[in-house]
Formats: structure tokens, C-alpha cells, sequence
């Protein structure tokens, strides 16, 4: 019996005492499989203390629930330690369950390598398997119950494929009763749930009297169109914890596992995370906050707005705290259940966009895609020298270092002020090219600087070894050329070809990675954790930026700001900025051992006096902005609107009174009452406990209120809230959360008990105001002027 497919997860179960592998898998027509494997034994190495013998950790027993827990056999293997040839035992357990057991008598003899290692990635990484890509196999058939296909094969291949597996992906979406604000999983029902898959979108609804028949309707859903990948907005912390609690309370088992199991619920830091064995889980907002920079405050609508799959200006939109009152009203219920369906093809289109993405990561760390979707960057990149370093040999350290400051990159200040003819320049891959060019990897760092040593680098004065080639020097010259290989295959491809998406995917996924092994090394939580590292990598570049920078001041160029790896120059004296920039380009590569590209050409760009904030109109008529308030979240999004339009009318109009009026125009309507009251609302993370807190800030008094009426304020929520008119000291004073308000109008907010009125002093003068006079400031308008006082400047004394 032979299978060809892609392979999506592996796990194990234990039967009859031993442990077998399972590869969850589905075949070239979207059938699912499971493939067996029962010849794997779980491991861990151990490097001894000087002459420690074999039997010492042979005869290692530990008494458990019962049981005696000891090693099956311990042998004797090669590996290399940071580069260096060495002998260490590797101990062979009966159950994965057995490891940390064992690794704590083994902590008393040496340094215990690779014990954290799930035995499932163990699998994947012994037999270099790659999680979405393509899997062979050939053994005896398996009959199972809940998949299309079964088999016991001891020697699975991978292979490469450029096609993408035939999927098929499940949206889900809740909304709860919620008369008190944040619904209680005790008390409150689930009203609707609805589901968008590759053929269909429905919502399934609960009766007037409990959600115990539409638990089961759900359950039942997943189980006949037996999703293989299932996804949602935030569903990991929130739909499926609540599911669970409603489940248990209506004694339904939540069968929705493809092996008819339940889910599995952990934590990962401050985000919970939920297994589903057999199909892959991934919660889209954990993908959003690690993977878009575009978007500050994360919410489903924003990430579907910016991602162009639904409008927010066309969404159906119902305050959080009205929920339960629509489904209540059999006239407005329609209304809740078009709401529900905007949320759910939201979070459908969403995936469309972000999954990909994520399945490159898996193929590229070889870890599942719902792991990686979880992990931070670094966890990232520590996966893939995990998957290599097995390759070469290389035992993965037990544990990182110590955590310790560094200088990082050098910054040119701004030039203040508008300018024009700009060009923007950035080093191709600095980072990964210095690393490659002075051999910086954690193996080959020299205590003394001798001749067989690159020279050390400026300030800091570490050097590294010629040779041999490190080991993250090998791994990054192999991800560069590989990265330079899709990239002239991707030039040479249409747009228009399905497989031009793909390719450009896998080299932004390459260039991901290889950006973040320089910050890798001088994280310290990471096993290869190597300060020299990051300390010689981050020197080197402040030297060619600081070099690279008088190359263009000796052709004439002006450096009107730099950072890091980047140069905005403009001639002194005129003439043809395209030509000359070419030639510094050339200059620049002829002596530094890196690359320089164009970024963008700006007719017109300002820079503000602080680094990273800049806004400018390139060649090409695209507003490009950093840094500014209109990108950060502790402002509404009245404020950065208002921003947004103040930047394009000045770039694009060169008209600075029009800007001016346009923020007149919405200070009266704030004062008026004529703004949506989403457009006020501010949102901002609560990163720790009340009591943390060394003032009490607007949100987390905000926050605090939200408890007190039972409403969502869990530490890493945002919290969203309103300033109200009333006594007190402190802003936080009138800050309240905006769940609690149920009807806005006229510039009043009222809650259940009580009437409230929106400061509009305190979102014109600290809001509009500022975001605004950030730009206009520099035409020499004040806060008077904008108020309806005052002198205006004018655009031309500005160049």
C-alpha cells in the first residue's frame, strides 16, 4: 500500500505500553489519512561531567505513580558542541512521559541537551519531515474509524512540492447573551454561532430557552464536513474556553477532534493556546499581532478592513453591549444574524490572506502550523536551527544567558522641515550580510583576536574565526541564495500566475527569518544565545551607515536622515538625483561588503525631530508614513483620521490653510455631537495587574470599571474607552469602559442606571489638537489658530 499527500500535524498516542507516532495527512484529492509509526523511541542527550561511565545513567530509576521509570538503554554518539567534536550519551526512554523524569536524575551527572523537545517535532525533525509539504509512504494498511485512510509505515520520505494542499478550512464565529455586559460562560447561552467553510456559509442558532442543541449542532457540523484546518478571531482566549465551559454545564463531551477527542487547552505566556488533534487550530489574532504592522489596534474589523476583505464602512455594526437586546427583539434579530455573518466571512477572508503565510513558516521551521502561528520570532528561528542543527550534528544548547543591554544601530538625526527630491536608500539584509561576511555564528567567536580571525569589530572589538564556516554562517548564505534564487524566478514570473503569489510568500518568509538571527542571538532566552554576536553585528552596521554616509556627502548629497540600514539624501545643489544616486550605489558596493537598493524617490517628504516619524508623496503618488500618531494606538481613531487627511492635503495639495480648515470643521462637529461614537473610543493594552500599576492610568481605571460591572479586563486585552465630563483629579477619573454604554447620542452616553456627557474639551484639546499641530506646527500654526485664533503660515517658507 503506497500514499502520496501533504503531511499537516504529528502526534502520539500510547498503546499496549508504547508509544506510536501519528502523521495526520491528507492525500492529492483532499482525503484525510493517518500514518502509524511505531519504531520511534523517545530521547534526550546528556554531556557528561568529565568521566562519568555508562552505567551511572543506565541504572538512573525514579518511582512514579506506582511505576518504575528508568532509561530502556543509553549508547554512546558523536555530536558537536558549538562547533566542537565531542562524545555524550544519548538516553532512550519507553514514554515520552518518562523524559523529564529522567532529566532530572541526569542533571546530576551533566548537561542535559534536547529533553524539552516534543516527541512529535522529535519525529519530524529525525525523520526530516516538513509540516505542510509533501509526504510518501508505503506499509500495511490500518483500519481507523476517523479518517479516510490508515497505514503503518516505520520510513515516511518528504519531498518538496510548488502546489498547495487541497485544504479545507472552516470559519467560526460566537456571540453570547449578554445582559451584563461580558458574558458569563456560567450563566450566559451562546445565541449564534456561525460557520463559513470552502462550500457554504451557516449559522446555527439557539432555541429561546438554552444552547445545549446548538452545542451539538456545532459538534455534529465539524464532524461531517471534518474540517482540516479550522480558524477564528481570538477563538484560542476566548470562543473556545467559552464552548467548553457551556459544554461541560450541558455534560456534553465537545467531541471535535478528529479523533473524536476533546480539544486540549494551555497557555503560552499571556496567550492561551487550544489544540485540536488532527486538524490544525490557528487563531487568526495571534497571527495579526505578530505578522501586520499595519494595523496598531488589532481588532477583527480593522485587520479585515485593511486586508480589503470586508469594509468597515459597510459591515454591519451593533455595540457590544447591545447584543443581547437584538436577539431579544424578534424585529432586529435579522439584523444580530447579518452582524454575525459579517464577522465570520471577516474572519473566512482573513484567513485567506494570513494562512498562507503561516504554512510557509511551517514548511520553513518544520513545525506544525498551528505551532508556528503561536510562536514568537525568535521561537521561530530557534525551531529551524533545531531542524538543521540535527543535519550537521550540532547539539542544541540546553539554555540561553543572562539578559544584557546593547548599542544597537546609529541614527542620523532628521533634518526637520519639508523637503523635496528626495531619495530613500536601505542595505540589502545588512544584518544577515555582515553576519555571512565576518562569519559571526556563536561557534566561531574568538577570545583573542589572532591572524586566522577576521578583524575585530569597531567599538566593541570582538572577532570571529575564518574558518571553519560557523554554523548560523552556513545556514544564512544557504537562506540568502536561496532567497536570491525565488526572487529572479519570481521577476521572470506574471503576476497574473497563481504560483506568483506563492514564490513571493516564500522569499518574504526567507527574509523574515534571516532578519531575525541577528536579534536572535542576542536574545537571552534563546539557546544559542551570543552576545558577541549581536554586539559585533549591530558595530559593523553603525560603521557602514556612518561610511556609507560620507560616500554621499564627498558626491555633493545631503543626509537628511539615517537609520540603521537606511539614507534619505537629496544633491545640495540640484541636478539629476536618479544619475547620482546610481553612482553612490556603485561607490557603496565597491567598498562595503554589502548590497544597496532604492526604496522610494519622494517629490515631497517631512520629517518631524524625532526618528521614525516621517511622511512623504513618492514619485509614484503614494503617501508613505512612519512612525507618526496616525499609526499608534492610544489615540481614536477621530485623532488619526483627522491626521490622515492633514498629511495627504499637505503633500498632495501643498495647501496647509485647507488642512487647517478641515480641522475646524471637525471641531464643530465634535462639539456638536455629530461624530460616531466608535470614532472616539481609545484603545490600549493592559500589559499587567492593577496593582502594578505605579499610577493609575486612564485604562486601567477604565479597566477596573470594566470588572467591576463584570465586562472583559483581562491582563493583554485591550481595554476601549471613553472620557466623560465629571469631577475628579486624574484623567482616569472620567475614564469608562465603552461596553457599558448602550445608547450615544447627541453627545451623551447612557447606561443602564445613568446619563453621561462626552468631554469634548478633552478630545479637541487632547486629541485633534495634538495629532494635528504635529504636522501643522511645522507652517507655524498653533493650537490658538486652530481654534479660530491666531496667524497662518505658509507653505513655501518651509523649503
Amino acid at each position: 500500500m503506497k500514499f502520496r499527500g501533504w503531511l499537516l500535524d504529528v502526534d502520539y498516542v500510547v498503546e499496549n505500553g508504547k508509544p506510536i507516532i501519528r502523521m495526520w495527512c491528507v492525500d492529492d484529492s483532499g482525503k484525510s489519512a493517518v500514518i502509524f509509526d511505531d519504531s520511534f523511541e523517545p530521547y534526550f542527550y546528556v554531556v557528561p561531567y568529565g568521566d562519568v561511565p555508562i552505567s551511572v545513567l543506565e541504572n538512573m530509576s525514579e518511582e512514579v505513580g506506582g511505576e518504575t521509570v528508568r532509561p530502556v538503554r543509553v549508547d554512546i554518539v558523536d555530536r558537536k558542541n558549538f562547533g566542537v567534536p565531542i562524545k555524550c550519551y544519548r538516553v532512550f526512554t519507553k514514554l515520552p512521559r518518562d523524559v523529564p523524569y529522567l532529566r532530572e536524575l541526569a542533571l546530576k551527572f551533566g548537561d542535559v541537551r534536547e529533553a524539552d523537545i516534543l516527541f512529535g517535532v522529535r519525529y519530524i525533525i529525525d525523520r526530516r519531515l516538513i509540516p505542510m509539504g509533501g509526504i510518501e509512504a508505503e506499509g500495511e494498511p490500518v483500519s481507523v474509524d476517523y479518517a479516510g485512510l490508515g497505514m503503518l509505515c516505520h520510513n515516511p520520505k518528504a519531498f518538496a512540492r510548488e502546489d498547495e494542499p487541497p485544504l479545507k478550512v472552516m470559519a467560526f464565529d460566537c456571540e453570547m447573551w449578554n445582559p451584563r455586559g461580558m458574558p458569563d460562560a456560567a450563566e450566559d447561552p451562546i445565541i449564534i454561532i456561525s460557520i463559513k467553510t470552502n462550500r457554504e456559509e451557516k449559522v446555527l442558532t439557539a432555541t429561546d430557552e438554552d444552547d445545549k442543541g446548538l452545542i451539538k449542532e456545532f459538534i455534529r457540523y465539524i464532524r461531517d464536513y471534518d474540517p482540516d484546518v479550522i480558524v477564528g478571531y481570538n477563538q484560542d482566549s476566548f470562543d473556545w474556553p467559552y464552548i467548553n465551559e457551556r459544554a461541560k454545564k450541558h455534560k456534553i463531551k465537545l467531541s471535535v477532534c478528529r479523533d473524536g477527542s476533546t480539544p486540549m487547552f494551555g497557555r503560552g505566556g499571556l496567550q492561551k493556546k487550544v489544540k485540536l488533534v488532527g486538524r490544525l487550530n490557528i487563531d487568526l489574532f495571534q497571527a495579526a499581532q505578530r505578522d501586520m504592522d499595519g494595523v496598531k489596534v488589532k481588532t477583527l474589523e480593522n485587520v479585515a478592513d485593511y486586508l480589503g476583505v470586508m469594509n468597515k464602512e459597510k459591515r454591519t455594526y451593533i455595540p457590544g453591549g447591545e447584543i443581547y437586546r437584538y436577539w431579544a427583539d424578534s424585529k432586529r434579530r435579522d439584523i444580530l444574524i447579518r452582524y454575525s455573518k459579517d464577522d465570520v466571512e471577516s474572519t473566512y477572508g482573513i484567513a485567506g490572506e494570513l494562512l498562507p503565510l503561516q504554512f510557509e513558516f511551517a514548511r520553513m521551521a518544520h513545525e506544525p502550523a498551528d505551532n508556528v502561528s503561536r510562536m514568537g520570532r525568535g521561537r521561530q528561528v530557534e525551531a529551524y536551527l533545531a531542524y538543521v542543527a540535527y543535519e550537521y550534528g550540532e547539539l542544541i544548547p540546553s539554555k540561553g544567558g543572562e539578559v544584557e543591554t546593547y548599542v544597537g544601530g546609529f541614527v542620523f538625526p532628521p533634518v526637520k522641515g519639508i523637503h523635496r527630491n528626495v531619495a530613500a536608500l536601505d542595505f540589502s539584509a545588512m544584518y544577515p550580510s555582515i553576519m555571512i561576511a565576518y562569519n559571526i555564528s556563536p561557534d566561531t567567536v574568538c577570545k583573542d583576536c589572532k591572524d586566522d580571525c577576521y578583524p575585530p569589530a569597531p567599538e566593541v572589538g570582538h572577532c570571529f574565526k575564518k574558518a571553519p564556516e560557523g554554523f548560523f554562517t552556513r545556514i544564512l548564505r544557504s537562506l540568502v541564495a536561496h532567497r536570491a534564487a525565488l526572487k529572479k524566478k519570481l521577476a521572470q514570473t506574471d503576476r497574473k500566475d497563481k504560483s506568483y503569489r506563492m514564490l513571493d510568500i516564500r522569499q518574504k518568509t526567507i527574509k523574515i527569518l534571516t532578519n531575525a538571527f541577528y536579534g536572535y542571538t542576542g536574545w537571552a532566552q534563546a539557546k544559542w544565545y551570543r552576545r558577541e554576536c549581536a554586539e559585533a553585528t549591530s558595530a559593523w552596521g553603525r560603521y557602514f551607515i556612518k561610511r556609507a554616509s560620507e560616500i554621499a556627502q564627498s558626491m555633493g548629497m545631503e543626509v537628511l536622515y539615517g537609520d540603521t540600514d537606511s539614507l534619505f539624501v537629496k544633491l545640495k545643489d540640484g541636478g539629476d538625483l536618479h544619475a547620482a544616486t546610481g553612482e553612490f550605489i556603485r561607490k557603496v558596493k565597491e567598498e562595503l561588503p554589502l548590497d544597496m537598493d532604492v526604496d522610494n524617490f519622494y517629490r515631497v517628504i517631512f520629517f518631524t525631530e524625532a526618528k521614525k516619524r516621517y511622511a512623504g508623496l513618492t514619485s509614484k503618488g503614494e503617501i508613505v508614513v512612519r512612525g507618526l500618531e496616525v499609526r499608534r494606538g492610544d489615540w481614536c481613531e477621530l485623532a488619526k483620521e483627522l491626521q490622515s487627511q492633514v498629511i495627504r492635503i499637505i503633500l498632495e495639495e501643498e495647501d496647509p490653510e485647507k488642512a487647517v480648515k478641515f480641522v475646524k470643521d471637525t471641531i464643530s462637529e465634535v462639539r456638536e455631537g455629530k461624530v460616531q461614537l466608535d470614532k472616539l473610543v481609545i484603545h490600549k493594552t493592559l500589559t499587567k495587574g492593577f496593582e502594578s500599576y505605579e499610577s493609575v492610568q486612564a485604562h486601567v481605571k477604565a479597566a477596573e470599571r470594566a470588572r467591576e460591572l463584570e465586562l472583559s479586563a483581562a491582563v493583554g486585552s485591550k481595554i476601549s474607552y471613553v472620557i466623560v465630563k465629571g469631577p475628579g483629579i486624574t484623567l482616569g477619573d472620567r475614564a469608562y469602559p465603552v461596553d457599558m454604554f448602550i445608547k450615544f447620542e447627541n453627545g451623551k452616553l447612557y447606561a443602564k442606571d445613568k446619563a453621561y456627557e462626552l468631554d469634548v474639551d478633552y478630545y479637541i484639546d487632547k486629541q485633534i489638537i495634538p495629532t494635528a499641530l504635529r504636522i501643522l506646527g511645522y507652517f507655524g500654526y498653533t493650537e490658538d489658530e486652530l481654534k479660530g485664533r491666531g496667524v497662518q503660515g505658509t507653505l513655501a517658507q518651509f523649503f
